[in-house]
């Protein structure tokens, strides 16, 4: 059964902005690899949740898959369809099937354009032949849960919160069946992220919606995200259920960004893993494993042999020569 989202291989890549500068310091790269063979599938109503640290190339996934970045190499299909295919892949499908959440809420809108505007406007792109779109206004509003009072408001009128759920309907403005939400509830209160992530979880169930979002916030993904990919320097090291990572994370870094996320139970027994060092460039990537400049369990042969893929259980998947035991 063919799933609604498909990714194989996908590579994106980058030229240096100094070819001159990097020859001259010994760098003879012309383009640095952000996005390196990564394969991912959702369904209709599912959630995934790529998470890492900032730089990991989770950003940059999410746009090459709706065309604003080429893709090097690697195969896309949405809805059994082949969209993007490499070299130099670009967005081929209805545009209107594929919406994007950008990670500023406020800065995501046009300071210049009322609500109105800027909800008004997919349709004006894309199916001129609606006439009425006053109405199309009120009811992604509604869907939304604001008065449609605010249609007359700015961007710089609106508070955060506001400003997400303006986001979130302009994305659904279209009817798309994936929603790709960049850091969601990037700087809003705790108990506004929550308002945002029901509002999600509402409109997912109501709308049939796959989503994918991307975030560093773990508190997020175990309450929302049915499965998540751990991404490290551009690649999945670790895939699987919410749940089965969770509990039985295999592979070091997703244990040590698991031991990150804080705990409220003081009474809660500390089995941390903790990371030294920084996150490597890009530009000088390790050899074997790529993670094992940081890893506290590395072994020789992690410095000099890449490891393969390997299966903890029926869909949960890591690269690690070296895996955590279950508990």
């Amino acid at each position: 059964m063919s799933k609604l989202l498909n990714v194989h291989q996908a590579h994106v890549r980058y030229p240096l902005a100094d070819h001159l500068l990097a020859r001259l310091t010994g760098n003879h790269q012309a383009w640095v690899n952000v996005v390196r063979g990564v394969s991912l599938a959702i369904d209709k109503g599912e959630t995934l949740a790529v998470v890492g640290e900032s730089g990991s190339g989770k950003t940059t996934l999410v746009m090459a898959l709706m065309g604003l970045v080429p893709l090097h190499r690697g195969e896309v299909e949405f809805e059994s369809k082949r969209i993007l295919q490499g070299p130099r892949g670009r967005l081929k499908p209805d545009r209107r099937r594929v919406a994007m959440m950008f990670q500023d809420p406020v800065g995501s809108l046009s300071p210049r354009m009322t609500v109105r505007a800027a909800l008004a406007e997919p349709f004006e792109i894309h199916t001129p032949e609606v006439k009425d779109t006053g109405a199309e206004v009120t009811r992604l509003l509604d869907l939304v849960g604001l008065p449609v009072e605010f249609a007359d408001r700015y961007p710089h009128q609106l508070s955060g919160g506001q400003a997400r759920r303006i986001g979130v309907a302009r994305a659904l403005a279209l009817d798309p069946a994936l929603l790709i939400a960049d850091e969601p509830t990037a700087g809003l209160d705790v108990s506004i992220q929550g308002d945002v992530l029901n509002l999600l979880s509402g409109l997912q169930k109501r709308l049939g919606l796959g989503i994918v979002i991307i975030t560093h916030n773990l508190n997020i993904v175990r309450h929302v995200a049915d499965h998540m990919a751990i991404m490290y320097l551009g690649q999945f090291v670790e895939q699987g259920t919410s749940e089965d990572i969770f509990r039985h994370p295999r592979h070091p870094y997703t244990k040590a960004l698991l031991s990150a996320n804080p705990n409220p139970d003081p009474d809660a027994q500390s089995d941390r893993l903790d990371l030294a060092g920084e996150v490597p460039s890009l530009l000088n990537v390790p050899s074997g494993c790529e993670f094992h400049t940081r890893c506290p369990l590395v072994q020789t042969d992690c410095r000099e042999s890449v490891p393969v893929s390997r299966e903890a259980a029926p869909g949960h998947v890591f690269q690690c020569h070296y895996p955590l035991k279950e508990d």
